[in-house]
């Protein structure tokens, strides 16, 4: 990790599950959330192909001896912004490492999560998905040359409830492979120069801020924070935005909504909206207009949670 960075970041009520059914003999049946079913057998280092390659770098890593079921489930879909496959991954790592018998911290499993995902696999991407999911919460995260610090917020449940009815999120109907992007992303600031590397300065100075409006209750500041770390977000890749999503934010600025961004990478997958109080009705009906789909939300405080029942 070249360049320090820094965001606000929380989880919500949507859950990447996995449930491991310990079984006789030494292979391990995964089931997929609609039913298709893929068997490994232990013993050997499993190929990376494509097809189910985050289980395989677990069983890969931690070489479980006994066979078992892995049934996965994700409430939100991959490639839409969510951190869909960190979290499976998180909780993949969760299940398997009590399974073998080894305490890890929230800390150890979004590192070992960070290193499969990132460095194992070679998928692109940062580092707050997984340590989002393990930890769980508001948190103000920074990075610098690998070392990853999560320090939680502490908000007024009054504060959570009246962000919570300014914000809106929305699914637009499709999802991206966000590998493509980040790679432009870095051959961008690669130069050390130009709008791309000023835009990502700027980001971590946003992400201050935008702290330290929350920590003062300032929601408007913080929706204006929002908006303003969404023109910088853009500036980073062509790849992020299009001209239609650009044209609906426009009008969305029109309509009462103080500030928004699309989650993740960019090109597709979930937008977020800073709503001015009592312009929900009005942005709900411009983002249908375009069959974006509201998804309801809470925030959730917990993180990984490895239960035996």
């Amino acid at each position: 990790m070249e360049h320090e960075g820094a965001v606000v970041i929380t989880t919500i009520n949507k859950y990447a599950t996995v449930r491991l059914v310990p079984r006789e003999g030494k292979n391990v049946t995964v089931v997929g959330e609609e039913g298709q079913v893929a068997r490994f057998t232990l013993g050997e280092e499993l190929p990376y192909d494509g097809k189910l390659d985050l289980v395989k770098a677990v069983l890969n890593h931690f070489k479980p001896e006994g066979g078992f079921e892995l049934h996965l489930r994700s409430e939100m879909p991959t490639g839409s912004g969510m951190g869909t496959s960190s979290s499976q991954l998180v909780a993949l790592i969760g299940c398997v490492s009590r399974f073998v018998g080894r305490e890890m911290s929230r800390g150890e499993v979004a590192e070992l999560a960070y290193h499969l995902e990132r460095e194992v696999l070679g998928q692109k991407g940062g580092y707050q998905d997984q340590y989002a999911a393990a930890f769980g919460g508001f948190n103000y995260m920074t990075f610098f040359r690998g070392k990853v610090e999560v320090r939680p917020l502490t908000l007024p449940q009054e504060l959570l409830h009246a962000l919570h009815e300014r914000l809106l999120l929305f699914f637009l109907g499709r999802t991206r492979l966000s590998g493509a992007i980040h790679e432009d992303i870095a051959k961008r600031l690669s130069s050390k120069q130009g709008p791309q590397l000023e835009a990502l300065h700027e980001l971590k100075r946003l992400a201050v801020e935008a702290k330290d409006a929350l920590l003062r209750g300032d929601l408007e500041r913080f929706g204006e924070l929002l908006h303003l770390g969404w023109l910088n977000k853009k500036m980073l890749s062509p790849l992020i935005t299009n001209p239609e999503l650009d044209r609906i934010y426009e009008e969305a600025r029109r309509r009462g909504a103080l500030g928004g961004k699309i989650l993740g990478a960019g090109g597709g997958g979930h937008f977020l909206v800073f709503s001015k109080a009592g312009a929900q009705p009005e942005l709900i009906k411009l983002f249908e207009s375009i069959g974006a789909c509201l998804v309801p939300f809470d925030f959730e405080r917990g993180g990984l949670e490895v239960r035996e029942l």
